[in-house]
């Protein structure tokens, strides 16, 4: 089966042969008993000892009751002093509990955390890293590998992945959870793992700290269960971006991840509550100021020197900040062949114009269609642009979090907020806006039909949905 080429192989019997399904499914059962048995020790702890005082689970009861981070009498941060180093100042002092850094578009969450693992090593501990999927965890420990190579430091790491791998420089791996388990203090420092491995009651109080990176995407109660495997862990993640896959019904409280329920409804981290990353390192000016007032409450600012970025071109699609084509539509739901024409036509001016970009280092280099990422709301759409522009890096939101280019096209597909497939809610949701506009170093274009800002509001959170939309049109140049 290829998801991205669309195919799947079918084995039928020959008395089978000629009867051809109309649909396919899919049908997977996650075991989630680990999960579940880990909360009812910590349920059981809470009820024989109470929510307060130390002891056992004392990051899981400072995350349910929102307690400030424990790191003794360090500030969070000193005036004027860099994120980086405060990170690193903070790292050795981290006491039993709960340390949350919110990391924004482009803002370095992943090079800053690696460091601080580095840092927690340097300092004798051992450290877990976990994520909802084997990738993520990846990523953030070939940041680790990299971030101890420039820091001199002698990290060795293992990750217990679904599948064997060859072992690469400072990086082991295990299919085995007592392999890895077994290995940390003895040669190991950091271990990766996915909640499965962490909250088993083998890895009890396995490391001193326990890293979750993409935390706005892990249930809460995943997070809690493992939290059992340190005494301290570290919530990496932004409440701003996506949020946690969900299937099924939770009850109330239940479906938050567990930054969102520490954020409690705020945009932003508070100084006293954790480490807001406030400088981006990618978004230009024009594109940071609509992302750090419509999502970050105006905290987040553009690194010097992000200015220089910008489009060279003799065609439409030049200089730098918020663009809007206009492509009027009347019925279209799930797909736009109105809209894939549009973008198909940008795209093949933007190629055939000669266009450069520079970066933040003035370096002027060629736009390929590399240089170019284009989303859509909707599966159908990402479908129908890649047959019209094959070879481009065309998704969904989803597919393109942590990425980034100096020029992203996003149609919105759907002719308006009545036609919405999946609902107002999907189609002008501030998360997935957030995501899309916030990949684009130098120019973002919005592709849309006049009449999606006209959305008829009727409850307060559907005029803040429609307002960021409005906004974005305000701050941008029609092309």
């Amino acid at each position: 089966m290829s998801l991205d080429e669309r195919w799947i192989d079918i084995k039928k019997r020959g008395d089978t042969a000629d009867v051809h399904s109309e649909a396919v499914f899919a049908h997977k059962v996650i075991d989630v008993d680990v999960l579940a048995k880990a909360l009812v020790r910590i349920g059981e702890h809470v009820a024989e000892n109470g929510m307060e005082g130390d002891g056992r689970y004392r990051a899981a009861r400072d995350l349910l009751m929102r307690m400030p981070p424990r790191i003794g009498a360090q500030p969070i941060r000193q005036d004027g002093e860099p994120t980086l180093d405060a990170a690193l100042r903070i790292a050795p002092h981290l006491q039993p509990g709960v340390f949350p850094i919110q990391g924004p578009p482009g803002a370095g969450k992943t090079h800053i955390g690696a460091r601080m693992i580095c840092a927690l090593v340097q300092a004798g501990k051992t450290v877990g890293v976990t994520a909802n999927s084997h990738k993520v965890i990846r990523n953030l420990l070939d940041a680790v590998v990299t971030a101890a190579d420039e820091m001199g430091v002698d990290v060795q790491c293992m990750q217990k992945s679904a599948e064997r791998e060859d072992d690469v420089h400072r990086l082991r791996f295990t299919t085995k959870a007592p392999e890895l388990l077994g290995a940390i203090s003895h040669g190991v420092h950091v271990g990766g793992g996915t909640a499965w491995l962490w909250a088993s009651p083998d890895a009890a109080e396995a490391v001193d700290v326990l890293f979750i990176d993409e935390a706005a995407q892990m249930a809460l109660a995943n997070v809690l269960a493992v939290s059992q495997a340190a005494s301290t862990i570290v919530l990496l993640g932004d409440p701003q971006q996506l949020d946690q896959p969900m299937q099924g019904s939770h009850p109330e409280g239940t479906d938050v991840s567990s930054l969102h329920h520490i954020l409690g409804g705020d945009q932003t981290i508070a100084d006293d509550r954790g480490l807001f990353l406030a400088e981006t390192w990618r978004l230009h000016p024009d594109i940071c100021a609509y992302t750090s007032e419509l999502f970050y409450g105006g905290r987040l600012h553009p690194r010097p020197g992000l200015e220089v970025q910008e489009i060279r071109s003799g065609g439409r699609v030049s200089g730098a900040g918020l663009r809007y084509v206009p492509v009027p539509t009347e019925g279209n739901q799930s797909s736009s062949p109105e809209e894939v024409d549009c973008v198909r036509d940008l795209v093949d001016e933007i190629l055939g114009a000669g266009t450069t970009w520079i970066d933040k280092h003035w370096v002027e280099a060629p736009v390929t269609l590399n240089e170019i990422l284009i989303i859509a709301p909707y599966n159908a759409q990402v479908i129908e642009l890649q047959d019209r522009i094959p070879g481009g890096r065309i998704g969904t939101v989803d597919k393109f979090q942590g990425q980034e280019a100096p020029i992203v096209i996003y149609s919105m597909t759907t002719s308006s907020y009545a036609d919405a497939p999946r609902g107002m809610e999907f189609l002008y949701s501030l998360n997935r806006l957030n995501v899309a506009t916030s990949r684009a170093k130098c120019i973002c274009v919005l592709v849309a039909s006049p009449s999606v800002f006209e959305a008829q509001c009727r409850t307060p959170r559907q005029m803040q949905l429609a307002n960021a939309f409005c906004r974005y049109l305000e701050r941008a140049s029609v092309v």
